[in-house]
């Protein structure tokens, strides 16, 4: 089944993880009419309305290109950190699955950029154990933040992350505080400075009030859909957890801290998500969870069960997204 292509050699499993994208993704090409990212705020607004991004084909072969590329980045960096196994891409597997579980993911959305500013953040707080070049590493994580806050502002919620990895990592002091909030406010200022310059003040206040507004949002309720994709999460958690949670001490210190970080990252991007009425934010959360996933399928020694149950979600996954080639 699916979870054993994933044990074969470097080369087949580039192969498959690039295939099975491409599987999941083709009904989005085929599919006539581009979606459109109703969710904009006035930062993405100007990116995403451009016609020839909305473009279909355009729109379809960026969304899949930065999924695709998001998806090494992502084994890549637990690999290299030791949260997954060496040279395994089952954990890109993972996250490409469930960031297109649905026809309306199959194209290119503000959340793929924030996703990607994310990553390169969470490379920088990875590489931020034990460093001693802490203060540069803080600054960058900081500003990818901010920018990934720029195309889905509930990310400025997951700051708090940048201080508690600093704590789990043992390298927090006071001076970790004004470094982080100056990186965070970095691209802000700067936005601020190019209103200023061509004399729109008053619209930067209009659009800096909105954003608040948006953030201030009453909690959203999910809807049937996202219950159950939370609830077959949640199973899927709940298998790896009981697995790597027991085993967890035996394992190095950084590696201990660095897992600990994870479910940190996890837990706050799941409260996020049902607090923001955006539903990208919710893609968020699929970054942790894909790296815990893809170490649990790899290190299970029976993973008849688990395989059966992922072989299932991505054939329905399959299923669902083809279907519009029947509907449209």
């Amino acid at each position: 089944m699916i979870l054993t292509l994933f044990k074969k050699s470097y080369l087949i499993q580039i192969a498959f993880l690039i295939g099975f994208t491409l599987i999941i993704w083709l009904p989005g090409f085929i599919q006539p009419n581009a979606l459109t990212d109703t969710e904009l705020n006035i930062y993405s607004y100007p990116f995403f309305s451009n016609p020839l991004i909305n473009n279909h084909f355009i729109s379809k072969a960026l969304g899949f290109l930065l999924l695709l590329t998001e998806a090494f980045m992502l084994s890549f960096l637990f690999s290299r950190h030791k949260l997954t196994h060496s040279n395994n891409f089952l954990t890109g597997f993972l996250f490409v699955l469930f960031q297109s579980r649905t026809p309306e993911h199959l194209y290119f959305h503000s959340a793929f950029l924030a996703i990607l500013f994310l990553l390169l953040g969470l490379k920088m707080l990875l590489e931020n154990f034990k460093s001693y070049r802490s203060y540069n590493l803080i600054l960058t994580a900081s500003v990818w933040f901010s920018l990934a806050s720029l195309f889905i502002p509930s990310m400025v919620f997951l700051f708090p992350v940048i201080w508690i990895s600093l704590i789990l990592f043992q390298s927090f002091n006071w001076r970790s505080i004004p470094i982080s909030l100056i990186g965070f406010f970095i691209p802000y200022v700067l936005i601020a400075f190019i209103y200023f310059w061509f004399d729109k003040n008053l619209l930067f206040i209009e659009h800096t009030k909105g954003i608040i507004y948006s953030l201030l949002s009453p909690l959203s309720l999910p809807k049937t859909k996202e219950l159950i994709e939370f609830i077959v999460s949640a199973i899927l958690i709940l298998m790896a957890s009981s697995f790597i949670l027991p085993r967890i001490g035996n394992q190095v210190i950084s590696i201990r801290k660095k897992t600990t970080f994870m479910y940190w990252l996890l837990g706050l991007s799941i409260l996020i998500s049902f607090y923001n009425t955006n539903s990208f934010t919710r893609e968020i959360a699929y970054i942790p969870f894909a790296g815990i996933l893809g170490f649990y399928f790899s290190s299970v020694k029976r993973p008849f069960w688990a395989d059966l149950f992922i072989t299932l979600i991505f054939v329905s996954i399959l299923i669902q997204n083809y279907q519009i080639l029947f509907h449209a």
